[in-house]
């Protein structure tokens, strides 16, 4: 039988605790499997830890699609949940970027002030135009200004293409 790996890391470690606790010592054999486990777990961890900029990147990219979607989009309905998906997107960048400390906060600082002009258009132009059926007016908009602070943004970040 195989267990999936974080049980069967979670029962190595049970068992080294309780090695321990009997006071037992390992043979090597033992002590190179709990090596070996460990190394594995550890394998893992950078994944756990968030990164920032790469965080802040990929929230931008959805709030941007999202929007581009919404432009598309001709059912009212359809327009208010991709307006949701939107502000989410934006939620999240906005907790991010609230997050980043120590030598990213002047990062976050210098996109924040792009950041917030590019939320500003596009809650009182571009998503006001989507609603009221003129998507071409929304389009220019997008395309043009917002296109700009995107690409600032973007840069200052140092976000890759996937």
């Amino acid at each position: 039988m195989k267990l999936p790996r974080r049980r069967f890391l979670h029962l190595a470690a049970d068992k080294v605790t309780l090695l321990w606790r009997k006071g037992l010592s390992m043979t090597s054999i033992q002590s190179i499997a709990v090596t070996m486990v460990f190394g594995l777990g550890l394998a893992f961890v950078p994944a756990a830890w968030a990164d920032p900029a790469s965080d802040a990147c990929a929230a931008l990219v959805n709030a941007r699609s999202a929007l581009y979607s919404m432009m598309n989009a001709k059912d009212k309905s359809a327009q208010d949940a991709l307006n949701a998906k939107v502000q989410a997107a934006s939620t999240k960048l906005d907790s991010v970027l609230a997050g980043m400390t120590g030598a990213n906060a002047k990062v976050a600082a210098d996109f924040k002030a792009v950041w917030d002009q590019f939320k500003a258009t596009r809650e009182k132009e571009i998503i006001p135009a989507i609603y009221k059926g003129d998507a071409e007016d929304a389009k220019k908009i997008t395309n043009g200004i917002q296109y700009e602070r995107l690409s600032k943004m973007w840069g200052i970040m140092s976000c890759k293409v996937r």
